[in-house]
């Protein structure tokens, strides 16, 4: 895959990526897809803490979720390869033979690895049967699995599908079949429409590909293996759909309770403060102006009101890509800062408005 020659930031990326002033990446292809640069271990950290404070699979959930996003990832790399569309082919093994979704697969494979989610590779294909797919280096194996059914379903123009999948030497192994009749979930796992804004925030930008400069310096592409690290802490991350995460939570809450939430809000925050420790003491107002930054070159947002003091901080932002999981993050902050636990008081809670109060108090 090409490079910027000035800041070296993958050119493919570069062009259906725009970073927003109010901290927020949004695809420039239709449908515009709001994403976001996510550490794995993060992620599964989140995933595994709400797996065992509930004491019951949630796996099935999340793959579900997940698959309307996939759908929408199949429009948005239709669109850069000029609107190609599988599905003008008619369903059938003669105009669908095993090899054409090889060389289809293998053709997209850099934009595909690009997501950060490992190297996908056909292994069997039967139109209007089956579809088997080995990823290399896997991660977040659910979301995954659920990206690979939004895919095949748009594919093969089906209401429904099922999928097994499995590890085989340390690569996951995807078998998907038709399925009969719409899903019961179908109209629960809507996709909130999320748009890119203005906000306060200006990048130092590459005057070529016009990518922000601090993060073509704080992502690194291998994709040779589908992996996506940062080069400062060797972390794995992943692209993932800002839609994602919130449908996921929604679903999750809405079949096991409120105090998914809360879990959530606990699990990011001990994360997070593992991540930060021994930050932010000496240089309070440098942690802060780096730490909300960092987030938002990553497309997690950006606060239009963010006030200090000693021991608390008060937020106000319209666009976090979770507003639990972005306060969450913030309190971890505040802990780093202070050695005390954070507590949270909300004066607005709204998708679009957040308006908290995180105070430091405990020791």
């Amino acid at each position: 895959m090409r490079r910027c020659p000035d800041c070296g930031f993958p050119r493919r990326f570069a062009r259906f990526m725009e970073w927003h002033s109010d901290g927020t990446i949004v695809g420039s292809v239709k449908p515009k897809i709001p994403v976001m640069f996510l550490e794995v271990s993060e992620w599964d950290s989140i995933y595994d803490t709400l797996a065992d404070a509930i004491g019951a699979p949630i796996e099935h959930i999340v793959i579900e979720a997940q698959k309307y996003i996939g759908k929408d990832l199949y429009a948005m790399v239709r669109a850069l390869y000029w609107n190609i569309d599988a599905r003008r082919v008619p369903n059938n093994r003669f105009l669908r033979p095993q090899w054409l979704a090889r060389l289809i697969v293998a053709g997209m494979g850099n934009d595909l690895a690009g997501l950060g989610a490992g190297r996908v590779r056909v292994e069997s294909y039967a139109a209007g049967d089956h579809l088997s797919l080995r990823f290399s280096d896997p991660c977040m194996i659910p979301m995954v699995v659920g990206n690979c059914l939004g895919i095949y379903e748009s594919v093969e123009q089906m209401d429904g599908s099922n999928a097994t999948h499995r590890l085989e030497d340390g690569e996951l192994v995807v078998c998907m079949t038709h399925a009969e009749g719409k899903p019961e979930s179908e109209e629960r796992l809507y996709l909130e429409e999320v748009e890119g804004g203005t906000g306060p925030l200006s990048f130092q930008r590459c005057g070529r590909c016009g990518v922000p400069v601090p993060m073509c310096r704080s992502v690194a592409w291998d994709l040779s293996k589908g992996i996506i690290r940062n080069p400062r802490t060797w972390e794995r991350e992943e692209m993932v759909a800002v839609q994602s995460i919130n449908s996921i939570l929604r679903e999750l809450e809405r079949e096991l309770g409120e105090d998914v939430i809360r879990i959530v809000y606990d699990a990011q925050k001990a994360y997070s403060r593992r991540r930060l420790e021994g930050s932010g003491k000496d240089d309070p107002a440098g942690f802060w102006e780096e730490y909300l930054t960092g987030m938002a070159l990553r497309g997690l947002g950006y606060p239009v009101r963010f006030e200090t003091s000693p021991s608390s901080v008060t937020v106000e932002i319209h666009n976090a890509y979770n507003q639990d999981l972005y306060a969450a993050k913030v309190a971890a902050g505040l802990e780093a800062v202070t050695g005390s636990v954070a507590d949270i008081e909300w004066q607005t809670r709204d998708r679009r408005c957040d308006v908290y109060t995180v105070t430091a108090g405990r020791g």
